[in-house]
């Protein structure tokens, strides 16, 4: 089963999304602080990078697990910062946000995701 890790700071929208990525049929697992070693066991990062922690996270991703698909869920567009730090998002959402939204980012970061480890090579995750 697809692993979702997902970094939010508010509560109210960290439940929301739990419930939304559960429904698409994704196991979520909750971030609720830095945990790099998080990265290695899930298939996607969702991640707040207007937060501290998410931009943390996302940065951290790109370093450590370059394959990890990123999705950025934001009231606004990723941060240039992190861009200009190398940090590529497979997709973007902008809050609010339906779940059949969420559901074709997700995917969207999947299909990125498997088109870099078909070049680079097999990952030890499974993502189908």
């Amino acid at each position: 089963m697809v692993r979702i890790l997902i970094s939010e700071p508010h509560d109210d929208v960290r439940q929301l999304l739990l419930r939304m990525v559960s429904r698409l049929g994704y196991e979520p697992v909750l971030m609720t602080v830095p945990a790099p070693e998080q990265l290695t066991s899930v298939d996607v990062l969702l991640v707040e990078p207007a937060a501290p922690i998410g931009a943390v996270m996302a940065q951290a991703a790109s370093i450590a697990v370059p394959s990890l698909p990123l999705i950025c869920a934001s009231v606004s567009a990723p941060p240039s910062e992190l861009t200009a730090l190398g940090v590529e998002f497979d997709a973007s959402l902008v809050k609010p946000f339906t779940i059949q939204q969420l559901s074709e980012a997700i995917e969207r970061a999947l299909r990125s995701r498997r088109r870099h480890t078909d070049f680079h090579g097999p990952d030890s995750r499974d993502v189908a």
